[in-house]
């Protein structure tokens, strides 16, 4: 007599209908959705003829036998899915079909090196928490997660979702993974547009005149947007969890459009420094020629301060264009790789 197999068969899949929102620095996603649970229970078979052609009942979840599946890689405390209004449903051959719907929070590894175009896999581990692999197998009816009831979310892009079932110890454990992208369009035109617009605002502060007044003002008044737009797109920009990086990893995780923003900064800064020390070279010129009265023909084919300055501004426009260039293809040339 062939031996009759006690080994429950658990059929598990997964409907998500939203994604609430990602966490970068405490590594979180939050989603709504619910499992489609099915197995057969042998106890629960009926004959439709024997009762008034009835197929189908629907019986409080509380009332029957089921899988006690928990959510592994969750952040609160393990719970029940469902609640005592769910209602199972159950035909005359024994299928039994759960949808316990729920709000799920995972764990998900964050990297937000190509931030605003930044890709993530996220991960939702369903776990058989009582039962081993002796009593329950899960298996799956579908290749990836059911999208049909999804809603778009305004901040991610989903492009790809898998399913992996696997054996833990003497436990089954199932794995369905989402892989989102980050919708970039509103980050380049709210941080990164404005960002080029200014950093060319700050080359062009060598091509004013030496003699020009207002070229101080001028670059005070970029270096103050700087200042004012970094506390705007401060709460814009997501915050990093790697805060200790040892060394040999420590530039992997530098964020390219952060190293574009301090270059931009630092260019203005160097305008600010260079002026103030034409203007006390100038005054000191003054001072020597009216104590001095007079030149000599060598002193006055000396080239004036006006004419070093202009050297620096000449080579420091080209130098400092060309190396906003630079970084600007490193930049889109990293996220677009990266991407």
């Amino acid at each position: 007599m062939a031996a009759v197999s006690t080994v429950l068969a658990i059929d598990v899949s997964f409907s998500l209908i939203s994604i609430i929102g990602v966490d970068e620095v405490n590594e979180k996603l939050e989603t709504s959705g619910h499992l489609t649970i099915l197995w057969i229970d042998s106890l629960l078979r009926w004959d439709p003829a024997s009762n008034n052609g009835i197929s189908t009942i629907f019986l409080p979840q509380n009332d029957i036998w089921k899988p006690d599946i928990v959510l592994g890689n969750g952040i609160r405390k393990f719970e029940e899915f469902g609640g005592s209004f769910y209602n199972v449903e159950v035909d005359n051959f024994g299928f039994v079909f759960w949808k316990p719907f729920e709000v799920f929070e995972t764990q998900c590894s964050i990297d937000t090196t190509y931030f605003p175009y930044d890709r993530e896999v996220c991960e939702i581990v369903f776990v058989v928490w009582s039962y081993t692999i002796a009593e329950v197998e899960i298996s799956r009816s579908a290749n990836g997660i059911n999208l049909n009831e999804y809603k778009e979310s305004g901040v991610w892009e989903i492009t790809r979702t898998d399913v992996k079932i696997s054996k833990e110890s003497f436990e089954y454990k199932v794995t369905f993974s989402i892989h989102i992208k980050r919708k970039p369009f509103y980050y380049v035109f709210n941080i990164i547009i404005p960002i080029l617009f200014l950093g060319m605002l700050t080359i062009l502060v060598f091509a004013l005149p030496v003699d020009a007044g207002e070229k101080m003002s001028y670059a005070m008044t970029v270096f103050l947007s700087f200042a004012v737009f970094l506390t705007i797109i401060n709460t814009l920009l997501p915050l990093y969890k790697y805060a200790c990086i040892t060394e040999t990893r420590q530039f992997q995780y530098l964020n390219p459009f952060g190293l574009w923003f301090a270059s931009c900064i630092t260019f203005t800064a160097a305008n600010l420094v260079k002026y103030p020390l034409r203007k006390n070279k100038d005054s000191e010129e003054r001072d020597n020629f009216d104590s001095v009265g007079e030149t000599s023909q060598e002193e006055e084919n000396r080239p004036e301060w006006k004419d070093v300055t202009s050297a620096i501004d000449f080579l420091a426009f080209w130098s400092f264009f060309l190396l906003y260039l630079c970084l600007a293809v490193y930049l889109f040339a990293t996220i677009i790789r990266g991407s």
